[in-house]
């Protein structure tokens, strides 16, 4: 992996070191540069991004709903969620939810890491229903119950990619 600047590269490394102490098998997704953690019953994607010149950004995301009906009663209500919610923030992408919350590389520490994590996973797991009931969709659990997880869609993904091949 290529790093833009010495903060980025100390910080994954942090991330390497921390992740394994606090989580059973977080997962490092090498194309993406992304790891993975489950928390309770949400699954976690933790980014490290380069921030200017000398600073790194991890970025703590849940995917919160997938496939929701995306309306301007849904998008005032998460913008007015975000104004009352201490730390992280709604985003939607599509037709996706997401909750996230970003620290600094550089003050990285192992507590932090968790705490935000912790609370990723928590208010996307508050809220995840409430979003489903009344907008449609999924919740993350629910999509990688229907889809069978990630290996299971990368198995089924060669698989068509081979018979297609013939």
């Amino acid at each position: 992996m290529e790093f833009t600047n010495a903060v980025q590269k100390e910080t994954h490394e942090r991330l390497n070191e921390y992740l394994p102490e606090l989580f059973e098998e977080p997962y490092f997704d090498e194309d993406k540069g992304h790891f993975y953690v489950s928390y309770g019953s949400t699954v976690i994607e933790i980014s490290n991004d380069p921030y200017g010149p000398d600073e790194a950004v991890v970025t703590i995301m849940a995917y919160c709903v997938q496939g929701a009906e995306v309306d301007d009663e849904l998008l005032t209500g998460l913008l007015g969620l975000n104004h009352e919610l201490s730390f992280g923030a709604f985003s939607i992408s599509g037709r996706d939810v997401f909750f996230s919350y970003s620290l600094f590389g550089r003050t990285l520490e192992r507590s932090n890491l968790l705490n935000a994590v912790a609370t990723v996973s928590t208010v996307s797991d508050d809220y995840d229903d409430r979003i489903v009931a009344q907008y449609g969709g999924q919740t993350a659990l629910q999509r990688i119950r229907d889809t069978g997880g990630r290996k299971e869609r990368v198995t089924r993904s060669r698989a068509e990619k081979q018979s297609k091949r013939g």
